[in-house]
């Protein structure tokens, strides 16, 4: 949210500032005439509230919030999925044997049969006990078949009878396995109507065991942006995800001649290696996140072309700063490089699991199913 103070202004202008309407900020500087200006558009929005008038010593204020941005709806992302789910028959069923108990049934049957013929038979040749088990064997074999035949045919008839009801759920939105991290972004923000910018991202990773979208939209996107080792910006009313100096020149140079009123003071947090820094200039609308500027400290040190990653405007009756917090081209590009190749390592550390989990996966059923063919094999010489 930005807020604007507006000084001492007729009951007509306060009237000008009401929610709802837009408003646009522009700074910079003119000379006399207006002939020459190094000024612009900074920033534009909706106006959100403002408060009454007040008086501040000698002069009357007004504060003004606007945002820069449309609100984005805080809640996850759902998805409506229909899916069908049985109806379970209350009544109760008569009790049946399955085919694997009735086929055990007719095997003990049968084997207290043959038992009963080789005790009634103790001259039999081998020969002729060889012939009576076969026999007994062949005839387990057919009636397990037809059991087992009949049995899948009776289930199969009472599923197509079964009665269905349509359940809807709402579920986290989920990406299946390889999708681009491109493609899940502008899904995540047509769902959430953000405004999209250019979409280019450094890493255009993919997710070998899919992807599933949780917490706030923004946070979101900004969470699969870093996972491309790309950076998310606010601009003109949208947001960029890109490599924030595409496009960028150098044309501003900042020393204490041109504007620059602090010394630049260290401000890293590690991820620029001690390169990272904070200085306060006067005013100018081409210095914006992704910025090239080039930072002459004179007489202490030249830091070169610089890259601008963030900052603060603002606005006074007597002047018109920016502080602004940059680091040194090189630096920027080595933390850069340094984030994109842990990026690709995450992605083959990911890859690698995903491709052990589908063989391990593929060896356990093809245990389970010799599991289940050496069992019937088993059943089949009883």
């Amino acid at each position: 949210m930005n807020q604007l103070t507006l000084y001492n202004l007729t009951k007509d202008e306060f009237g000008d500032f009401l929610q709802g309407r837009t408003i646009e900020a522009t700074s910079g500087f003119y000379n006399s005439d207006y002939t020459y200006k190094n000024g612009g558009l900074i920033t534009k929005g909706t106006i959100k509230s403002s408060t009454p008038m007040a008086q501040d010593g000698v002069d009357k204020t007004v504060q003004v919030n606007f945002n820069h941005f449309p609100d984005i709806s805080a809640d996850t992302i759902k998805v409506k999925k229909t899916v069908k789910v049985r109806v379970k028959n209350t009544r109760k069923k008569a009790s049946g044997k399955s085919a694997t108990e009735l086929i055990r049934t007719y095997n003990a049957k049968k084997t207290k049969e043959l038992n009963s013929w080789l005790k009634n038979n103790p001259n039999a040749t081998v020969h002729e006990k060889a012939l009576k088990r076969k026999g007994i064997a062949a005839q387990r074999k057919k009636y397990s078949a037809k059991t087992r035949k009949k049995y899948a045919q009776t289930a199969k008839r009472k599923k197509s009878k079964a009665k269905y009801a349509k359940q809807v759920k709402y579920e986290n939105l989920s990406f299946k396995a390889h999708t681009k991290t491109s493609t899940m972004i502008k899904s995540v923000a047509k769902k959430a109507k953000i405004p999209l910018g250019a979409v280019k991202l450094i890493y255009d990773r993919k997710y070998p065991n899919g992807y599933t979208v949780s917490g706030k939209p923004i946070n979101a996107i900004k969470k699969l942006a870093d996972g491309a080792s790309t950076t998310v910006v606010i601009k003109n009313g949208k947001l960029y995800i890109r490599e924030i100096t595409t496009g960028q020149k150098d044309t501003v140079t900042l020393n204490p001649k041109s504007g620059l009123l602090s010394h630049p003071t260290p401000t890293d947090d590690d991820t620029y290696n001690g390169q990272k820094f904070e200085v306060q200039c006067l005013m100018y609308k081409e210095i914006d996140v992704g910025a090239l500027v080039n930072v002459d400290d004179t007489g202490l040190k030249n830091y070169g072309k610089c890259v601008v990653l963030s900052g603060q405007r603002e606005f006074t009756a007597s002047s018109s700063t920016i502080t602004f917090q940059f680091v040194p081209y090189d630096a920027y590009k080595k933390a850069n490089a340094s984030k994109l190749k842990k990026a690709k390592s995450a992605a083959a550390k990911d890859s690698a699991k995903a491709k052990l989990k589908a063989k391990n996966k593929r060896a356990k059923d093809g245990k389970g199913k010799s599991k289940v063919r050496k069992r019937r094999a088993a059943r089949a010489k009883k």
